[in-house]
């Protein structure tokens, strides 16, 4: 390998480390804002300000804030999906649900607020796609002799029966504990893999 090659390479996963960092400060800064401004009237301007990085940072790495709700939940699923395949012997349930559901819970004010502005409604058909990704990667590898098709159809049920079960218990108020809910989950999607 040259030289220059090895350079480019360490420049790419530094720049990589740098934006990982900045979405993640965003993220953290999302989160502790909403609660307080709602997701509404949160302005780019004081979310890159609160995340220490300027506006055009921002949008360098997203169009809009929808833009960025929408990749930070995907980005948020995918690394509890990475997680779980990494710690839970029983994950066989395609996606999830008791990682996503905790964190959730954990971040509660900023969640009961997303509810309260309709901003989580209004979204849910960006979510769905991201959860039915997720599922159909897991069953692509957990259930390998599914059809396309099959396969497909049982992701898009997965993800809607998830984001069901997220919107309810979300405009709800979180009243029942995550763990409770993704025990619904858990148990919806192991019936429908039986079947």
């Amino acid at each position: 390998m040259s030289n220059k090659s090895v350079r480019r390479r360490v420049k790419r996963a530094s720049i990589d480390k740098r934006s990982l960092r900045t979405r993640g400060a965003l993220a953290m800064a999302l989160i502790d804002l909403v609660p307080h401004h709602g997701i509404d009237t949160l302005e780019v301007r004081k979310l890159a300000a609160a995340a220490g990085v300027g506006r055009s940072t921002f949008y360098k790495h997203y169009a809009d804030k929808g833009d960025f709700l929408i990749k930070s939940f995907a980005g948020m699923v995918g690394a509890m999906d990475a997680r779980a395949r990494r710690d839970r012997r029983d994950y066989d349930t395609m996606l999830p649900a008791a990682e996503v559901f905790h964190h959730v819970e954990e971040a509660r004010a900023f969640a009961l607020s997303l509810a309260a502005s309709g901003g989580f409604a209004r979204t849910i058909a960006q979510r769905e796609d991201v959860l039915q990704a997720v599922a159909e990667q897991n069953l692509k590898r957990l259930r390998p002799g599914l059809s396309l098709l099959r396969r497909q159809e049982t992701a898009v049920v997965l993800a809607g029966v998830f984001m069901s079960l997220m919107r309810w218990w979300m405009e709800g108020g979180m009243r029942r504990r995550a763990d409770d809910v993704a025990a619904l989950y858990d148990a919806a999607a192991r019936r429908l893999l039986q079947g």
